[in-house]
């Protein structure tokens, strides 16, 4: 039974520890200590120090000898593999999601666009993150491949800090624009428009990456 608790208490830290790390709360390049978070976490620094290095084995967080631990600055070669990793995945789902009939998920896909158009109007970017998210999902679920999203979630980490400081800049009307016409071609059984609307849409955020960068050059790796 305490084994349990204990996996259980390093599994919550590391999830939760991860969450604060892609939505931006823990920032990138921020010193943190480990009994700091035990103290926010409400654990010992055991399970901190488990999730801490599985953090660092997704280079979420940088573990130096001197320094302790280092939220892990945006590095771009790691933006650039989730990136690709994301657009095939995802140029392949929403292929198949076109060959599939669910006016339940289609209408769930156009209410999560409604939200993001909401989210616009209110200024809202994490609303918009989060109907985002759940668009993607599914398509993910109108493909019949739900588990996928699961593995693309995991992946996609190091993009997601660098999408999250391009939907602050304000770049979330061009992204609903995408989310229209992507929905438009899967309905309309458009295989191959639904694919290279995808391969658009995701290719966005390394378009912003220059601007992004100049905006909030503390986040991001210095160069060699």
């Amino acid at each position: 039974m305490a084994q349990e608790s204990k996996i259980s208490a390093a599994e919550h830290c590391y999830r939760t520890l991860s969450h604060k790390i892609v939505s931006l709360e823990l920032k990138p390049n921020e010193p943190v200590g480990e009994q700091a978070l035990a103290k926010m976490l409400g654990v010992s620094r055991t399970p901190v120090r488990e999730a801490l290095s599985r953090l660092s084995a997704e280079r979420l967080v940088d573990l130096r000898a001197r320094a302790g631990v280092i939220i892990a600055p945006i590095r771009l070669d790691a933006v650039r593999t989730a990136q690709f990793v994301r657009e095939k995945l995802e140029m392949a789902i929403v292929a198949e999601a076109a060959a599939q009939s669910n006016r339940r998920i289609l209408l769930g896909i156009r209410q999560a666009i409604e939200e993001q158009e909401l989210a616009i109007y209110e200024n809202s970017p994490e609303l918009f993150f989060e109907a985002d998210e759940r668009m993607h999902g599914l398509f993910c679920a109108l493909a019949g491949r739900e588990s996928v999203w699961s593995f693309i979630s995991d992946a996609k980490k190091h993009m997601d800090r660098l999408r999250k400081l391009s939907i602050q800049s304000g770049h979330m009307d061009v992204l609903v624009e995408d989310h229209r016409r992507l929905t438009e071609a899967v309905a309309a059984a458009d295989a191959e428009g639904a694919a290279s609307t995808m391969q658009l849409h995701l290719r966005r955020v390394l378009d912003d990456l220059p601007d992004i960068r100049r905006s909030f050059p503390q986040f991001f790796e210095a160069e060699a």
